[in-house]
């Protein structure tokens, strides 16, 4: 989880001798040579692989500070929760919402409203008085409140899709349960745009939330789960026929045997 904030956060990202590798052994460049006998942690090492290197191959959507928002997350009793940090980031049209629970403990609650910070006036002078203003997630990563445009966005470790609508985003921000010392990498958003069959509406509804591997590939799913329950009822109906004609056979069949003893 730290690893998951040095790799996201403005500036150089510097890891430490085994620090991948799980070392335990400390020492400093003074040393000439490793002093404890170390095998790699392959299971380590895979945990980097998956969640920490596909991030650091993003550095420069993560680098700059211009466009960088640290946020508050409130839980359901309205306070803020210090120990889950949370900031977004962007490069031209690319976002990215990190959040990190630094606590053996659960977390939830919502990303809406950025800490305040020191604006810079009109002019930009340095003697110009400077302001403390807050700005909401909607607005630091420009998603907009058009209610029919839904955004979709990918946690790269949990490699789920998530979908939200631009409105829900605008007026109560984005809900996130975390676990002990988890994080989400949020990253590869994109706009769509609902229609008249209102799909992405309802596939919002029936995910509440939920993640999955590919949110067009759910959406298909949707699409044709009506036509499979309807195969399915006919298929069972027509079964249920079949099964029916030889049982009345049967029954025919021993009333002319009664008839004829």
């Amino acid at each position: 989880g730290v690893c998951l904030l040095l790799a996201t956060m403005p500036g150089l990202p510097m890891f430490g001798h085994g620090q991948i590798e799980g070392f335990g052994e400390k020492y400093g460049m003074e040393y000439r040579r490793a002093y404890w006998d170390e095998q790699p942690d392959q299971e380590m090492i895979g945990r980097h692989e998956r969640e920490i290197f596909p991030l650091l191959h993003r550095r420069h959507l993560f680098a700059g500070v211009c466009d960088f928002m640290l946020y508050d997350f409130f839980g359901p009793d309205g306070k803020v929760n210090e120990n889950v940090f949370a900031y977004s980031n962007r490069h031209d049209e690319e976002r990215a919402l990190i959040l990190y629970h630094n606590k053996y403990a659960e977390a939830r609650g919502w990303v809406r409203l950025s800490v305040a910070y020191a604006a810079a006036g009109t002019t930009g002078g340095a003697d110009e008085a400077r302001t403390l203003v807050q700005r909401t997630l909607a607005e630091a990563l420009e998603l907009g409140a058009d209610p029919d445009v839904f955004w979709i966005f990918r946690d790269t470790a949990a490699g789920l899709e998530f979908i939200r609508s631009a409105s829900r985003l605008y007026d109560e921000g984005l809900y996130v349960e975390l676990g002990a010392y988890k994080g989400h990498a949020f990253l590869d958003w994109r706009a769509v745009r609902d229609d008249a069959s209102r799909r992405y509406a309802n596939l919002a509804t029936f995910l509440d939330g939920r993640g999955v591997p590919s949110i067009e590939e759910a959406l298909r799913q949707t699409f044709v789960q009506p036509l499979q329950q309807a195969f399915g009822d006919l298929v069972h109906t027509a079964l249920a026929v079949v099964a029916a004609v030889p049982a009345a056979a049967c029954r025919h069949r021993s009333s002319a045997k009664a008839r004829a003893r």
